[in-house]
């Protein structure tokens, strides 16, 4: 008893001393790794970002963001970090995986998604026997796939998607008998996918494993274990999925599938995505044995006929059914009390006719019926879809008016309707991220609650008829990017709190009845101001999980929301259309880099603003069709990425800008009926318009105009069309003495050569024999002897 009390004092002691001493029990990460981790850093282009925790002489253990090691031994055993990359940039540019790394021999995670690395991977990683996970994606890792990856015996999970490796996977992977996931998706490999040793393997993603070629079934081998399986440009019959009983999810993209009419599968799946397939121009026998599908895409696969009642009765727990772009036809009659817990469903691009569907499943939250041949008025049932996310019905032929309800939807993120004839005015109170009702018949004056909306990135209200003022409160539309309001009656001015837009990119008030000046300070749109290079896709932030998964939050559909969330990130981009280069395109998507300013087509009057040349990131540029005057600001050269500009039919004078010589990527430019002088700049690109960007213009002189024109000794000439008829006669002349002397020549030869052959016999048989000597070294097989 005495000595158990003892123990415990000297214990609680002891336990009291490591806690509250700071010099006793304090353990650091060795040396070795955290000078390791370091050579790391030093292999990278980094500029501080999550790197700016990593300071020589620190703890790498407890004060290194990404990295964690062991509580006891204190070896680093994570490096992760991938879960950093939206801070600061990641503060990597590029670099390459340093062999320092393989000096943390106890490492069980090494996670390094998306930071930029190039190069190869390095052969020393295979000594890392400790190693559970190795992440590598999106990338730009090349080489061939290093076989030493067969010797991290104890690798769970492998992932090198997004990369640019090529060669074929070593058949020795085929050793990693505790390898449980398998991503390949997007390299360079080889067709060759020999995998059935893999007896552990349960996800295996090979997506555009060969673009080349279609891989068949000889050169594919998959193991029993698969319950994810990702394939694409495949060629096969339904004994590739044979002993696959136990597959949960499928997706197939780009195959060629040929599959019995009388196959039963031996699974049952959860999830299935056949994406860009040929499958006969049906939906595939097959699936109507399944009867646990919680997620089914059939997507551009050339399918004909209706949408069959089957689908919704077989699967009574569906969440996500997406049917876009095939060629359904028909109604779309949903079976009541039939998939009530379904979340997105998606028809659109399709050939449906009818009225648009009145009931629908209460739980939707993406409903897309978009580029049909619906007509009617917009039903009023879709009031009780009070969870919708995106709603798009654009593209049909659709009526009437747009439901005061929608402005009661609480979670509405994106409402398409364009393209439609839907007439009256837009409702009081709606408030979404996009909202795109461009051309169809609502008319009114701007509905001043929508300058209450804090979320509306993107609003298109043109080609309709909308009337009145811009109202002054549009500059509250703090988080704008795109306005479009082209193709209206709106009348009065440009509103001052415009410029207050820090956010906006793309401004189109063209074709309206605009009067007064551009707002001074237009030059202080901030997103316009800053030179972009490289941009990503603009759209709406909608929360994948949240919305895929659906209510009932089944563990088992989680994948198929993974590859859904893919899909619609795609999907709900938003699309606009704009005049540029004198043409109207259609862009389906909006990058971060397209700006532009378009107010043609009104009766703007006064000068342009003296620094406009500020928007250094403007691309477009159309102010024609106005009464503008005054001169050209010189600040229009600084715009270095202005691809676009038009100034036309207005009153502009003064001389041409020299500094438009220093707009190296202007590609189109048209300055015609204005009152410009002086002499056109003759550098950069400003000898590469033609003479109808200048004309209308009675005093403006030099190339390509004929007046005091001299081209440049560096640039081509540009002869006139007298010059070119000129020499298109001089060259038929030459030809045709040239061919006149060649004939009189050859023939005068060849009249010299027979009369001497025939004046003396010698002369003959000399010429002859000569003539069977040639022949003989040329043709062996000719005999020796003349015919």
């Amino acid at each position: 008893m005495a000595v158990t009390q003892i123990n415990l004092a000297l214990t609680t002691a002891l336990v009291i001393i490591l806690f509250t001493n700071p010099c006793v029990g304090r353990f650091y990460c060795p040396t070795q790794e955290s000078r390791a981790l370091l050579s790391f850093k030093d292999a990278l282009n980094v500029s501080d970002g999550i790197f700016s925790s990593w300071v020589y002489g620190s703890d790498c253990c407890s004060e290194w963001d990404g990295i964690s090691c062991n509580n006891f031994s204190y070896h680093v055993e994570w490096v992760n970090l991938s879960a950093y990359t939206n801070h600061a940039v990641q503060g990597v540019q590029s670099g390459v995986i340093s062999g320092s790394l393989c000096n943390l021999r106890f490492l069980k995670y090494l996670i390094l998604n998306s930071i930029g690395l190039t190069g190869t991977i390095p052969s020393c990683l295979g000594n890392l026997s400790h190693l559970h996970y190795l992440h590598l994606k999106n990338n730009s890792l090349s080489g061939i796939f290093a076989p030493v990856i067969c010797q991290l015996t104890n690798l769970s999970s492998l992932d090198v998607s997004y990369n640019q490796l090529s060669g074929i996977l070593p058949p020795c992977l085929q050793n990693l008998s505790f390898l449980k996931l398998l991503d390949i998706n997007f390299n360079q490999f080889d067709k060759s996918l020999q995998l059935a040793g893999l007896s552990s393997l349960e996800q295996l993603y090979a997506r555009n494993f060969s673009l080349h070629e279609h891989i068949t079934s000889s050169v594919l081998a998959l193991p029993s274990s698969l319950k994810i399986l990702w394939l694409s440009s495949i060629s096969a019959s339904d004994t590739l999925f044979h002993n696959l009983a136990g597959l949960k999810f499928l997706s197939l993209s780009y195959c060629v599938l040929d599959i019995s009419t009388t196959w039963i599968p031996r699974f049952q799946l959860g999830g299935i995505a056949i994406r860009s397939c040929s499958v006969g121009g049906r939906i595939p026998d097959w699936l109507f044995t399944q009867y646990s599908l919680q997620g089914l895409m059939l997507v551009d696969d050339n399918i004909v006929g209706e949408i069959p009642s089957w689908l919704f009765q077989n699967n009574a727990e569906l969440m996500h059914l997406n049917l876009s772009g095939n060629h359904f036809h028909g109604s779309l009659i949903i079976p009541d009390r039939s998939v009530r817990w379904i979340t997105v469903l998606d028809v659109s691009r399709n050939a449906l006719t009818g009225i648009a569907p009145c009931q629908l499943p209460p739980h939707l939250k993406l409903l897309l019926l978009n580029d049909n041949a619906l007509i009617g008025s917009i039903p009023q049932s879709l009031c009780n879809l009070t969870l919708l996310v995106k709603l798009d019905m654009s593209n049909n032929k659709l009526n009437g008016n747009i439901p005061a309800c929608f402005a009661n939807y609480k979670f509405i993120q994106v409402l398409n309707l364009r393209d439609n004839s839907l007439e009256g005015s837009i409702p009081h109170g709606l408030c979404c991220s996009s909202l795109i009702v461009r051309n169809n018949k609502l008319s009114g004056a701007f509905p001043p609650s929508i300058t209450n909306c804090k979320t509306l990135q993107l609003l298109d209200i043109g080609h309709n008829n909308f009337s009145g003022d811009i109202p002054w409160s549009v500059g509250n539309l703090s988080a704008i990017k795109v306005l479009s309001m082209k193709g209206n009656s709106f009348s009065g001015t440009i509103p001052s709190k415009i410029v207050h837009l820090k956010q906006l990119q793309i401004l189109d008030l063209s074709f309206n009845n605009l009067s007064g000046f551009i707002p001074q300070k237009i030059a202080s749109l901030h997103a316009i101001s800053v030179a972009r290079e490289d941009g990503h896709v603009l759209s709406v932030s909608l929360k994948p999980y949240h919305i895929f998964l659906g209510d009932k939050g089944h563990k088992s559909y989680s994948e198929l929301a993974v590859l859904e969330a893919w899909v619609y990130e795609i999907m709900s981009r938003d699309e606009l259309d704009m005049i540029v280069k004198g043409l109207e395109l259609h862009y389906p998507y909006i990058l971060s880099t397209l700006t532009g300013i378009d107010l043609s087509n009104n009766q703007l009057n006064g000068h342009i603003p003296f620094d406009f040349g500020k928007l250094k990131g403007l691309r477009f540029l159309n102010l024609s069709r106005n009464n503008l005057s005054g001169i050209i600001p010189p600040s229009f050269g600084e715009m270095v990425q202005l691809e676009s500009l038009d100034l036309s039919t207005n009153r502009f004078c003064g001389s041409i800008p020299a500094q438009f010589q220093s707009l190296t990527l202007l590609a189109f430019l048209n300055l015609s009926k204005n009152n410009l002088s002086g002499s056109i700049p003759q550098g950069g690109q400003m000898l590469t318009f033609e003479n109808t960007a200048y004309s209308g213009n009675p005093y403006l002189e030099g190339c390509p105009l004929p007046t005091k024109c001299s081209w440049p000794k560096f640039s081509p000439l540009r002869p006139s069309t007298n010059d070119i008829q000129d020499r298109k006669e001089d060259s038929r002349k030459k030809i045709s003495w040239y061919a006149i002397g060649l004939g009189l020549s050859h023939a005068a030869g060849f009249s010299c050569v027979m009369l001497l052959l025939s004046v003396r016999e010698g002369w003959r048989k000399k010429y002859f024999k000569w003539v069977d000597k040639i022949l003989k070294n040329l043709f062996p097989s000719i005999r020796n002897k003349r015919l």
